[in-house]
C-alpha cells in the first residue's frame, strides 16, 4: 500500500494512523489533518463507515475528509483542528457491537485529541454504544448535528439565491435535492415549507416515499445534476461534480450537504465560468460542525442555531471577496481558510 505522505491528498496531515485488530478484524483510519499545537482544543471530525474497494480509496477519502474539516473549523472561525475516521467494511448485524468497540478503543486511544461522531453509515445509536468505551465521542448533544446541517444549509442556500437570482424567498424556485437521507429530507421540508417546488431522489425506497409524502417529487436522483432546475443540492456522498458532468450542470446555484462536492479543485472556477453560484460544501455544511462545538464547549441552544444562521453572512463576505478580487467564489473560500490555517 502506498505511504500516506505519498498519496496524492495528503497534505502536510500531522498524523494518520491504522487500526487492524485481529480479533474482530476492524480496520479504521484516523487523519489528524490540523492538531492545537497547545492541546487546548481538539481535532474533530465524524466517523465514516462504507465498504471501500481498497485502502487506498479509504485511505484517499479520509485525507481529503479531514482536510475539508480543517477548511470548515477555519471559516466558521471554530477553534478546532480538522480530523476524520474511515472503518474499511460495514460489518454484518452480528458482527456490528465488537467492531464498533474496537473502533472506540481506537479512538479513546487518542486521549481526546480527536473527537468524533455521527457520519455516512455510522447512527446515533452507534455513537452511544460506542460512548461506552471512550468518552470521546460527540454529536450527541441537545441539537443532532444532521439537524443544524439542514438549518445551514439551507440558510447559505437561501442567501445564494438572493445573490445569483434576485430573490428573498424561495417561492416558484425549483430544487433537486440529491440524496434524502436525514440532512437532504429535513433541508427539503425547508424548502417546501418555504414555498419552492422540490425534486428529490435516493437511492433508499423508503427515503423516497417518506419524501413523497412530503410533497417532494421523486426522480431518480443519478439524472437531478442535468435536469432544468435552479438550484442543485447535492446531500449525498461527495466527489458528484466532476469533469465528466459539470458541463451538464443547468442549475444556477449549487448548495448542498455532501461533503467534497468537486471531484478537484479547478472545478470550483470551471462553475464560476458557467456563471453557476456555488456555495463551498464546507460552509455550506458547518451546521453539523457548529452543534459539535456546542457540545464541546458547553454553548446552548441559542449560541448553536444563531451561528448556524450566520452562515449566510459568512457567505456574505466570501462573496465580496471575490467580486473584490475577480476570483471564485470557491477560491474565494480557499483562501480565507488557507489564511486562517497559517495563523
Amino acid at each position: 500500500m502506498i505511504a500516506p505522505s505519498e498519496h496524492p491528498d495528503f497534505d502536510a496531515h500531522a498524523a494518520v494512523c491504522f487500526l487492524h485488530d485481529a480479533r474482530t478484524g476492524a480496520r479504521a483510519i484516523v487523519a489528524l489533518h490540523r492538531v492545537d499545537p497547545t492541546g487546548t482544543h481538539p481535532s474533530v471530525g465524524g466517523c465514516r463507515m462504507r465498504d471501500y474497494e481498497t485502502t487506498e480509496e479509504a485511505l484517499g477519502d479520509v485525507l481529503r475528509l479531514s482536510r475539508g474539516m480543517s477548511s470548515k473549523c477555519a471559516v466558521t472561525g471554530l477553534p478546532f483542528g480538522g480530523a476524520k475516521a474511515v472503518v474499511l467494511g460495514v460489518p454484518k448485524p452480528a458482527a456490528r457491537p465488537c467492531v464498533l468497540d474496537a473502533v472506540a478503543g481506537f479512538v479513546n486511544s487518542f486521549g481526546g485529541r480527536f473527537r468524533t461522531g455521527v457520519d455516512v453509515g455510522l447512527s446515533a445509536s452507534d455513537v452511544e454504544a460506542m460512548r461506552t468505551a471512550t468518552p470521546w465521542m460527540v454529536g450527541t448533544g441537545l441539537i443532532r448535528p444532521d439537524a443544524l446541517t439542514a438549518d445551514g444549509v439551507f440558510a447559505t442556500l437561501k442567501r445564494a439565491v438572493r445573490h445569483r437570482l434576485g430573490r428573498d424567498d424561495l417561492g416558484g424556485t425549483t430544487v433537486g435535492v440529491q440524496g434524502l437521507g436525514k440532512v437532504g429530507l429535513r433541508l427539503a421540508r425547508l424548502l417546501l415549507d418555504d414555498g419552492a417546488r422540490v425534486l428529490g431522489g435516493d437511492v433508499d425506497r423508503a427515503a423516497n416515499e417518506e419524501a413523497a409524502g412530503m410533497g417532494v417529487e421523486i426522480v431518480d436522483p443519478a439524472s437531478l445534476i442535468g435536469l432544468d432546475i435552479e438550484v442543485f443540492a447535492p446531500c449525498a456522498l461527495g466527489g458528484v461534480i466532476g469533469p465528466d458532468t459539470v458541463g451538464a450542470i443547468r442549475a444556477s446555484v449549487i448548495a448542498g450537504s455532501a461533503n467534497n462536492q468537486l471531484a478537484t479543485a479547478d472545478l470550483g472556477d470551471a462553475l464560476h465560468a458557467k456563471g453557476i453560484f456555488y456555495v463551498p460544501d464546507y460552509l455550506a455544511n458547518a451546521g453539523g460542525l457548529i452543534a459539535v462545538a456546542m457540545q464541546i464547549e458547553g454553548h446552548d441552544e441559542a449560541w448553536a442555531h444563531s451561528r448556524a444562521a450566520g452562515l449566510a453572512d459568512r457567505l456574505d463576505e466570501i462573496v465580496a471577496t471575490a467580486r473584490s478580487l475577480d476570483i471564485s467564489i470557491a477560491a474565494a473560500a480557499g483562501r480565507l481558510a488557507a489564511e486562517r490555517l497559517a495563523s
